[in-house]
């Protein structure tokens, strides 16, 4: 059996990882357009200090997939917990950093009347329009703004409910009730969070190293045929196709295509000394409100101080300029936010170009009739990636690969 995996991000990997516990004698190429694996996840180390690009905390609770992963490369020994500390999130709200629990008691008169509300058709919607139908409230507003841009660096008047939260929409459907809901959930330990101590570049590291298949980089993908596809100028026979492609790159490609978007962002990360910050916590999300470019700060030394002694932060940035404007204008926020006044020992700025897929309203029926699309004319090709998961974590992308990568012919 020749099996073709399209993209060697974390959808791409782990696919790769169960076929190939799953069929040892295929064979199984994995082509990857970019001169590196890992996609959004990449460590850096610079100066003796440790930085990640993209993804750097999983919450244990919901991680099993990842963990499992984790465990099968042998690299258990390499998971960092979390600080108690890091159970501690705060908002910048009305030009102040305050608890985010400081909005709890605002939100109290809408959770005891939200059981009482109709419950909805059924039908997909904005999640500011389920917000304003459940809870009437404009902390609750707030809140979920602050959650979804701290997730999908989104707008809650375009985003689909069920797409970016379809628990909630499970909940008003079966409970009748967000707050019924959360109560009778499966009681889950809440074991913080946690990471890998010399970075998530290590996960894929520890993979690319362990997969005894072939991997080829620089290797772009131009066509898919019944019979295979065509790469690098190469064609590759296959009876299997895996596509881990982003959702745009699939759609091109195929030309059946989603409507949807991809938001960039910068990620700008700052050491400083020891002393010049002492706050402890998972760090903070910026409302939209607030008109602000920043989205929000993860105080990375706090959640994991066993990294490194200095202070390490990460800013995440709206894309709105160069990187010298992303360096300037989250160190500006740094010096109003969290009266950081020192220069920074360190500090560098990524481009996460078209990181996070957006899921507007509606979206799940396109999704839909892409695949069913994608399935009657490529029988053999198998889609996996964030843009079919429920949201873009790395959990759901590894999950998003289902428990049947090969269709029978």
């Amino acid at each position: 059996m020749n099996i073709v995996i399209l993209g060697g991000g974390i959808s791409g990997l782990s696919a790769a990882w169960s076929l190939r516990k799953k069929y040892p004698d295929a064979r199984i190429a994995l082509l990857e357009k970019q001169g590196r694996l890992g996609g959004a996840i990449q460590t850096l180390t610079t100066n003796g200090l440790l930085f990640e690009l993209g993804p750097r905390t999983f919450p244990v609770s919901r991680s099993s997939a990842l963990l499992a992963l984790i465990r099968e490369l042998g690299l258990q020994d390499e998971i960092l917990f979390s600080s108690k500390q890091a159970r501690q999130r705060y908002l910048w709200y009305r030009g102040q950093l305050r608890p985010l629990s400081a909005l709890y008691p605002r939100l109290i008169p809408a959770l005891l009347q939200e059981p009482f509300r109709a419950k909805g058709t059924g039908e997909d919607e904005s999640i500011a329009a389920f917000v304003r139908r459940r809870f009437r409230s404009p902390a609750a507003e707030v809140l979920f703004d602050a959650i979804t841009l701290g997730i999908f660096a989104g707008d809650i008047h375009e985003l689909s409910l069920r797409s970016c939260f379809p628990r909630l929409h499970a909940w008003e459907q079966t409970k009748g009730s967000i707050v019924m809901g959360f109560l009778t959930r499966p009681k889950q330990q809440d074991k913080g969070l946690f990471t890998l101590r010399r970075g998530m570049g290590s996960l894929i590291a520890a993979l690319q190293s362990q997969l005894s298949i072939d991997i080829h980089l620089n290797c772009s993908v131009t066509a898919i045929h019944p019979q295979g596809v065509e790469a690098g100028g190469v064609f590759w026979p296959a009876g299997q196709i895996i596509s881990a492609l982003p959702a745009p790159e699939i759609g091109q490609i195929t030309k059946r295509w989603l409507n949807f978007s991809s938001r960039s962002l910068w990620v700008v990360l700052f050491a400083f000394p020891a002393h010049s910050f002492t706050k402890q916590g998972f760090g903070y999300l910026v409302p939209t409100q607030e008109k602000e470019f920043l989205l929000g700060v993860i105080w990375d030394s706090s959640l994991f101080p066993e990294q490194g002694q200095e202070v390490r932060l990460t800013a995440m940035v709206r894309h709105g300029g160069d990187r010298a404007w992303a360096l300037t204008t989250a160190q500006e926020a740094l010096q109003r936010h969290l009266e950081i006044k020192e220069p920074p020992l360190s500090m560098h700025a990524h481009l996460a170009r078209h990181a996070i897929p957006q899921f507007p309203v509606g979206y799940g029926k396109q999704l839909a009739k892409f695949q069913k699309e994608v399935q009657q004319m490529w029988p053999n090709l198998s889609l996996v990636g964030n843009y079919l998961a429920e949201g873009p974590s790395v959990e759901h992308c590894i999950r998003s690969q289902g428990s049947e990568l090969i269709r029978s012919q």
